[in-house]
């Protein structure tokens, strides 16, 4: 995670695409990984379209928040993370 730090200012988390592509990879790989067809499986029962969630598998792109938000919902060590990470930049937001 990346931070920046100036006179006025203390460390602020910076979110960036490559932040979310990275937890969001790492979440479904070690939720999917294992799964056999895990691209197809879980991109039909979601309505997704395969290379879609074979990009997210992989690293290549980040969902769109209302796919993050189901990602989010179908793997709950995602959703903590990103709760983790959002609690972690509010509390660096509530000291400026």
């Amino acid at each position: 995670m990346k931070s920046f730090r100036s006179q006025s200012y203390r460390n602020i988390v910076m979110f960036n695409n490559e932040l979310c592509v990275e937890m969001t990879q790492r979440h479904i790989q070690k939720r999917y990984g294992n799964l056999r067809n895990a691209a197809k499986v879980v991109s039909r029962k979601h309505g997704w379209a395969v290379i879609t969630f074979r990009n997210w598998l992989y690293g290549k792109n980040a969902p769109r928040m209302h796919d993050l938000m189901v990602l989010m919902a179908d793997c709950p060590e995602l959703q903590q993370e990103f709760n983790d990470r959002i609690n972690e930049a509010r509390k660096c937001l509530q000291q400026l």
